[in-house]
């Protein structure tokens, strides 16, 4: 039996979570009517990727206007206990009887986190993922996450799990997945194909399952309405010099649990790239290697044993 899925890869409206939302939920609908039971996107795609970090010097210690970005960010995430926009996700899941699942910003108290939401066809959020560890210049302004998100989740009588960007690195992350009997998994990123186009393949062939990589997009016009006041790191990346520019390519693409492309990494364009699943392949490619089961050594690798040696 084969399942449709989807990713979108397209930009936020920068920092407008509402607008990024209802754009982002025609996506949605276009890739229903397509026949796509699983819809992913990148991530935190809304409200949109702290790009400007690494380009505008983020680490300069009480800057007014690296704080004035932030309290904007924030302002634009999500608070999952009461959210008008998670609402409205969950009301689309539910309509369209589809799981959705992919990235957002997320805040607490003050502090915001990069976070994989799953949502399924019932409409109901039954996982919140939120990054392990963010990476580098990111973690001026996420927070660190937490193991509770860390799980798979069903999926047309399968297991499916995902994970944030630089997490599919880490083996313990896909480890812990994969011993939940994962068989598909997603990999949301903010966007560059340097990234998704070697790990995509690599983490397929290694944990014999399908891969969607999943990534967002974002231009130099995608923030250049955005006004100093709201967004005054804007003055400091150079926007009439770097129009047309783009700050994160893309980079969607769908490996089979061969390690091989059904779908190649997209570059520069807003567009859904799509699969037909079959799970039966895992099995077949598990016969001869499946490293939370048959070819696994429990025994060894755990972390009691490896503390004693």
């Amino acid at each position: 039996m084969l399942v449709l899925v989807a990713g979108i890869q397209i930009a936020p409206v920068f920092l407008n979570s509402k607008k990024t939302w209802a754009k982002l939920s025609e996506y949605v609908r276009e890739a229903h009517d397509k026949g796509a039971k699983l819809v992913t996107w990148g991530e935190s795609l809304i409200p949109g990727y702290p790009f400007w970090l690494g380009a505008s010097g983020a680490a300069k210690w009480d800057n007014t206007d690296q704080k004035k970005a932030f309290s904007t960010y924030w302002q634009e995430a999500i608070d999952l206990s009461n959210s008008i926009i998670l609402s409205e996700m969950k009301k689309l899941a539910q309509e369209l009887e589809i799981m959705m699942m992919g990235g957002i910003t997320e805040k607490m108290s003050g502090s915001t986190y990069a976070t994989l939401i799953t949502i399924n066809e019932k409409g109901d959020l039954i996982n919140r993922h939120r990054k392990l560890k963010p990476t580098y210049a990111e973690r001026l302004v996420w927070a660190d996450g937490d193991g509770e998100g860390l799980k798979t989740v069903p999926f047309s009588g399968y297991n499916i799990g995902g994970l944030n960007c630089w997490e599919n690195w880490i083996p313990y992350a896909r480890a812990a997945l994969h011993k939940q009997n994962e068989m598909f998994h997603v990999a949301v990123w903010p966007g560059n194909n340097h990234v998704t186009q070697d790990i995509t393949k690599f983490i397929a062939k290694e944990g014999r399952y399908w891969v969607l990589s999943v990534s967002g997009i974002i231009r130099t016009e995608d923030f250049a309405d955005l006004s100093e006041n709201e967004f005054p790191i804007k003055k400091l990346l150079d926007i009439e010099n770097k129009k047309g520019k783009f700050w994160q390519n893309g980079g969607s693409c769908i490996a089979d649990p061969k390690g091989n492309f059904v779908q190649k990494p997209l570059i520069e364009k807003e567009e859904i790239i799509y699969a037909d699943i079959d799970f039966m392949t895992v099995i077949e490619e598990r016969q001869n290697f499946d490293y939370s089961g048959h070819y696994s050594r429990f025994d060894i690798f755990n972390e009691p044993l490896r503390k004693q040696c």
